[in-house]
């Protein structure tokens, strides 16, 4: 048995993953799929993409030969002549299987990646899987258990912005530079040499002279994407407030 494209597949190129935002203009022009499956088939098409896949596809149309069956896989990578697989979400449920045993059968369908939402599910999966299919599978952590993997350390910066103090310093550094004796009199001086070492680790702040700290061109940016972020929550706080006084 082998697979092979159906015509209508949607080829992804660099630019279309160049961010989240990009990938989801492209493919959600033509197909309507859940956040979260989105987001891991955004994953995964980047992750094809920079392993030099020659040619990477998403959401994509398969027939299995000779028996002619179609199915649907997440995303697919061709290098070498043969495919390396993804599937998203894959869990327990009966065509999910199949696929699985359809793709282990193929014999130009060198790897399956499981991308599953939860770790549980694949102990499940690794039982119920024949061994030739298994020796193909390569189970990847569960999305919704393992986010700060998922997100690249996306979350644990995140986690800077939740302190009002460290907002404060990042809030005044947005003007210019800021010495140590500035930054006692906005913050508490017992919190002042640990939160610029956690800026710092975080490539948010550098020293530019002693005793003298600036954001970072990172820091910068970080920020200005930081305040993009807070205006949208803010619009949308409004606009469901004024929805719910005109009840």
């Amino acid at each position: 048995m082998y697979m092979e494209l159906e015509s209508k597949v949607r080829k992804a190129e660099p630019e279309h993953v160049s961010s989240y935002q990009d990938f989801k203009e492209w493919l959600t022009g033509s197909v309507h799929e859940s956040e979260l499956r989105l987001l891991q088939q955004y994953h995964a098409a980047t992750r094809l993409l920079k392993l030099g896949m020659r040619e990477v596809y998403v959401n994509t149309p398969v027939r299995f030969l000779p028996d002619g069956l179609k199915r649907f896989v997440d995303a697919c990578g061709l290098g070498d002549d043969k495919f390396t697989t993804i599937l998203c979400e894959a869990g327990v449920a009966d065509d999910s299987l199949e696929l699985l045993e359809l793709l282990g059968r193929s014999s130009n369908v060198e790897e399956i990646w499981v991308y599953p939402l939860f770790d549980r599910g694949l102990e499940i999966l690794k039982r119920a899987a024949e061994p030739q299919s298994r020796r193909k599978i390569r189970f990847e952590k569960g999305t919704l258990e393992h986010l700060e993997d998922f997100f690249e350390g996306a979350l644990e910066a995140l986690d800077l912005f939740e302190s009002e103090a460290r907002m404060r310093m990042l809030f005044a550094m947005l003007e210019s530079p800021r010495d140590k004796r500035f930054l006692r009199e906005i913050v508490n001086p017992k919190l002042l040499y640990e939160n610029l070492a956690t800026l710092q680790r975080m490539h948010l702040v550098e020293e530019v002279s002693r005793g003298t700290f600036a954001l970072s061109t990172h820091g910068e940016r970080l920020m200005r994407e930081y305040l993009l972020f807070l205006d949208r929550v803010r619009r949308s706080i409004r606009d469901l407030k004024l929805r719910e006084s005109e009840r």
